[in-house]
């Protein structure tokens, strides 16, 4: 089962780009780009545990229920594909 963990984006590493002494002259933008990057790898850590979850439901015979599991993780990589997108506007201003 998944552990819960900080969704913070300081939770990954046991320190934090943005959380340092230098925050204040971090821009908006640079804060915005640090956010963006911890939700894509939030989101891909996730896909592993999907996987492992919808092949067991398939050998329960759960069909329906894997179904699902692969539209969502369907949905988080095209979450992500606008996250990307959203980084790559971002980093042209």
């Amino acid at each position: 089962m998944h552990e819960h963990h900080d969704h913070g984006p300081c939770s990954n590493h046991g320190h934090c780009h943005s959380c340092s002494g230098h925050q204040e002259a971090m821009s908006f933008n640079e804060k915005l780009n640090l956010l963006l990057n911890h939700w894509i790898e939030h989101n891909e850590s996730h896909q592993t545990d999907y996987k492992k979850w919808a092949l067991q439901a398939r050998e329960e015979g759960l069909g329906e229920v894997v179904e699902k599991i692969q539209e969502a993780m369907r949905l988080f990589q095209e979450g992500n594909q606008r996250l990307r997108q959203a980084q790559q506007i971002l980093m042209m201003d």
